[in-house]
């Protein structure tokens, strides 16, 4: 039984190995699509995956990059998250017309997006009722992206 366990979790540089990790499991879809593993890749991939679901635009990346100390240009930023959205490890969320977002969350769901605040919410699929028309024989249902847009009411009385 230790065997199993320990094959499946090892300890390297004492810190837990987990193969299912987000990071990890984007590694493995990377390597597998015959993308070359980069140092800067998997630079983006852990920063982008170790937090969790969350959503990030390429200039927060950006900036989170230099805060380890690292230097990656915006255009491999912006190429490897075009090639991580191209092999479904992210998502891209375009907010409006000049500002795109990168969803890690990888399940189907919605999004409600507050203008006036920049923040950006899941919603699950199942708190919004869609009835779609019928879908024509020759075709097929690839996804469904539904952003509520609000914004935030705002006292404009003086007191």
């Amino acid at each position: 039984m230790y065997s199993i366990v320990y094959n499946l979790i090892m300890k390297t540089d004492s810190k837990v190995f987990d193969p299912f990790s987000a990071y990890n499991i984007a590694l493995r879809k990377i390597e597998e699509s015959g993308i070359v593993p980069t140092k800067q890749r998997r630079i983006l991939a852990k920063i982008l995956f170790q937090k969790g679901n969350r959503h990030i635009s390429a200039e927060n990346l950006f900036d989170e990059v230099k805060k380890e100390d690292r230097k990656i240009s915006m255009a491999t930023i912006y190429n490897t998250l075009k090639q991580f959205t191209n092999l479904g490890l992210i998502r891209e969320v375009v907010v409006d017309k000049n500002k795109s977002l990168y969803d890690t969350n990888s399940k189907p769901h919605y999004h409600l997006y507050i203008e006036d605040e920049g923040k950006i919410h899941d919603i699950p699929t199942n708190n919004i009722n869609l009835d779609l028309p019928s879908i024509p024989a020759c075709l097929t249902l690839h996804n469904i992206d539904v952003i509520v847009r609000v914004r935030s009411l705002k006292d404009n009385k003086k007191s």
